[in-house]
């Protein structure tokens, strides 16, 4: 949506939603500082939740996180002008921000590396919220809550409040919203649970004072920077921000009852330290935690790229050959058949010639697409060459098994392309080859296939030949 979206019936439920959730985090964030004499919030988790709202679905949702805001002030008796002051800064606010983060396409919205975490911090956290925090002490001003001599300091506490709110909320809602799923498949949840409950049980001793007994003399606040180290390095960023959260959570706590490791800080600075801590803790848990990603996820592409053709991603020579060999091995081993089918396009020198090698690089895009469409996912196919695809069927009954995939293949691949508003007609050429029949071995099964495809080429194209003995090796290249 954008700034000034159409709203449709189907974004009302929605627009609802985000309202009253923002509602319920301000009134949970206020009552709470009220209750330990802070008029001004030095953490406002809902501006982290409106700018990740903002961040996810756009910039239309600016009207309920208004509504929220205005609702939030209304119920303490804030006049209309000074809620509606608060609610239009908090709501230009989050746009600006928006605005600075994405500006240039430069954001990745799953923040894959810290360069992205930086600029969220940079431009939200510091220029964004700006807005917010003079709107805000001009409306404490004008409602009489606060001294206009105490204006810059005000500004800078509120301007605190909505950075840490930011930091703490946004990346969580932002690398959230593509939940973990390897942590299940991979059986690392029963590993996770263990780090949170232990981060929990630290956090626990740390900032509410349990066990003081034995551990009053060494819970000190730096242990926690532990966790979040080991959890950045070993879980990633889905598992560091929850513990982060927590942290916050049990960390305010311990101020307000007096006890843990900031049990003193409301009295002595009205929580500052309690800010510092939380924001180094979190640069540093997020910022090493996104680093890491970044590395895994350069890895698995230079792992990628070994593996699979950089155009259209099926596997190239390499992996065929790994598959073929484990399919022969197990083929041996349960005495069963497995085929070799090995295509080539007709005619794709015309088209690099007349419409450029850019759409024919997008013509191969698309045949690789549909050649996906015509196998199974146990199947493998491949591209070894500039027009030249193979495709292993590991287990097969018959011969016709192999037959109704290859002309599946052909027939789709008969079909015209649109490419770029190019109508392009090709057909390909199919050689087959079946185990044990043809070839014991995959640099058997891969001449014979090879061989039966420019049989198949020599003797007018476009049609699917099977290899046998009697095939004219004279028309291998």
């Amino acid at each position: 949506m954008e700034l000034f979206s159409c709203y449709r019936t189907h974004d009302i439920p929605r627009l609802i939603a985000v309202a009253v959730i923002y509602y319920f985090i301000a009134q949970i964030t206020n009552q709470y500082f009220s209750s330990v004499g802070l008029s001004i919030p030095i953490i406002r988790l809902q501006i982290g939740f409106a700018l990740g709202i903002v961040l996810l679905y756009g910039y239309g949702y600016w009207p309920a996180i208004f509504i929220g805001s205005l609702a939030s002030r209304l119920v303490l008796d804030y006049s209309l002008l000074s809620s509606c002051m608060i609610a239009g800064g908090v709501s230009l606010g989050v746009i600006i921000s928006k605005w600075l983060v994405t500006w240039n396409d430069m954001f990745d919205i799953t923040i894959s590396s810290f360069n992205h975490f930086f600029r969220l911090i940079f431009w939200a956290g510091i220029a964004g919220v700006s807005v917010s925090a003079l709107s805000g002490v001009f409306a404490l001003v004008e409602q009489g809550v606060t001294d206009p001599l105490s204006f810059l300091d005000n500004f800078i506490r509120w301007w605190m409040g909505d950075t840490l709110g930011i930091l703490l909320l946004t990346p969580l809602l932002l690398i959230w919203h593509s939940p973990p799923r390897n942590w299940i498949f991979n059986g690392k949840w029963i590993l996770i649970i263990a780090y949170l409950c232990v981060s929990i049980l630290a956090g626990q001793i740390i900032f509410l004072g349990w066990f003081h007994d034995i551990f009053g003399k060494f819970a000190l606040g730096y242990w926690m920077f532990l966790f979040v180290v080991w959890g950045g390095a070993q879980f990633g960023s889905h598992a560091v921000v929850l513990v982060l959260l927590m942290t916050m959570i049990q960390a305010l706590a311990g101020a307000s009852n007096g006890v843990g490791f900031f049990g003193q800080d409301l009295a002595r600075s009205q929580l500052l330290n309690v800010w510092f801590y939380l924001f180094c803790l979190n640069m540093t848990g997020i910022g090493l935690a996104t680093t890491v990603t970044a590395f895994k996820i350069a890895e698995e592409e230079i792992r990628k790229l070994a593996h699979h053709d950089p155009l259209t991603g099926l596997a190239n020579r390499l992996l065929l050959t790994d598959r073929l060999q484990q399919a022969l091995v197990i083929a041996k081993r349960e005495e069963h058949r497995l085929a070799l089918i090995f295509h080539d396009l007709d005619n794709f020198k015309p088209v690099n010639d007349l419409l450029g090698h850019r759409i024919g690089d997008l013509l191969l895009i698309e045949v690789a697409n549909r050649i996906r469409h015509c196998i199974r996912e146990s199947d493998t196919a491949s591209r070894i060459g500039g027009d030249e695809f193979v495709i292993i069927l590991p287990i097969i009954n018959s011969i016709q098994d192999v037959l109704t995939v290859a002309n599946k293949i052909h027939y789709s691949l008969l079909q015209p392309f649109i490419i770029e508003c190019n109508t392009i007609s090709i057909s390909t050429s199919i050689g087959i080859a079946i185990y044990p029949e043809h070839g014991s071995n995959d640099s058997d099964l891969l001449i014979n296939a090879d061989n039966a495809m420019y049989f198949s080429k020599a003797s007018g194209r476009n049609t699917i030949e099977i290899y046998s003995p009697e095939t004219p090796k004279a028309f291998r290249g």
